[in-house]
């Protein structure tokens, strides 16, 4: 302990005859928080020459206090590095439902145990009859089509989310969904993607003013007046790991319903970087975080390919829809 800055100037050696001196000692307690776990900070720096921009170097995983709104990275699965441990952890969490449905929704004439994704109908999980729910949609092609039909018989006001110029991609190019839905089930369409990386206020937005063709969940919300979003669909095409991880440390999760988004296990992704070891580690750590946000696991889907990281990977797949449905609400 530190005494007092009074204290410590009379505790120092006099010239004057008689006088005492002694030292004090600083004892800092050893902190257990700094054990609960680590914070992942991973950049990737693109030559200007071959990319035109240039990022912080994210490709490292330091260990440090997890403070608030932080992703926390997991535990090695094995007492070292292995990658087979690593991808049997992922493998396993994926294929482990979390929570069974008693009441499903799934694309028509599918059975939901086949279904490419699936969502909970339980009454608690729907909004009120007499709410209007709200949909978005972030595709590029057109794997969201049988998405976009079931929340439309819902009722929903849907919102589509889609940079590229072509016309033969999206679920919602065409204007069929609306037919028999009114207003309630019309569609919005935005040229946007989603950005992963927080972004700088430069004065008050106004409502559904979307501005930039790039913005964060949380930014695109607020901008077109929602507070909730009951069903959310998204092939992020590899961005899908730093976009999820946004979303847990900006905590814009919890204001999510339901969660349908298809996960890429064939490279590391965008802006993630490190060993193959490091890479699964830091995918699991983002799994871990969308369960720790409120995220239950419902239902898998696996794609046709089985290589993870470009290797060969027997009891594994390239790339999987996953269905969550958030049970903090």
């Amino acid at each position: 302990m530190r005494l007092p800055r009074a204290a410590r100037a009379r505790s120092r050696p006099q010239d004057q005859d008689g006088a005492v001196a002694f030292s004090v000692l600083s004892i800092e307690p050893e902190r257990s928080e700094r054990r609960r776990g680590t914070a992942v900070r991973e950049e990737v720096r693109e030559d200007l020459r071959d990319a035109g921009r240039v990022y912080v170097d994210e490709n490292e995983l330091h260990e440090r206090q997890i403070g608030p709104g932080e992703l926390e990275v997991q535990l090695w699965a094995a007492a070292t590095p292995s990658f087979t441990a690593e991808v049997n952890r992922i493998v396993t969490y994926i294929n482990t439902p979390q929570l069974n449905c008693s009441k499903v929704l799934s694309p028509e004439r599918t059975l939901a145990s086949s279904s490419r994704w699936m969502l909970c109908a339980e009454e608690w999980l729907l909004p009120a009859a007499d709410r209007l729910c709200v949909a978005y949609s972030f595709s590029m092609d057109g794997g969201d089509k049988d998405f976009l039909e079931t929340v439309s018989r819902l009722g929903c006001e849907i919102h589509c989310f889609d940079p590229s110029n072509s016309n033969a991609s999206g679920g919602c190019r065409g204007n069929s969904l609306a037919s028999n839905c009114g207003d309630r089930g019309r569609v919005s369409k935005h040229k946007m993607w989603l950005e992963w990386r927080a972004q700088k206020r430069r004065g008050r937005k106004a409502r559904g003013d979307l501005g930039r063709a790039s913005r964060t969940l949380a930014n695109i919300m607020a901008a077109l007046g929602h507070h909730t979003v009951h069903f959310l669909y998204a092939d992020l095409l590899s961005a899908e790991w730093r976009v999820f991880q946004n979303w847990i440390e900006a905590g814009t999760l919890q204001h999510v319903r339901h969660l349908v988004a298809t996960i890429h296990l064939h490279w590391a992704g965008f802006e993630v970087g490190g060993s193959d070891e490091e890479v699964l580690r830091y995918w699991y750590s983002v799994l871990w975080g969308l369960q720790a946000s409120g995220l239950k696991l419902v239902h898998s889907s696996a794609g046709e390919s089985h290589a993870v990281l470009k290797q060969a990977v027997e009891n594994a797949h390239s790339s999987y829809t996953l269905s969550w449905v958030n049970t903090h609400h």
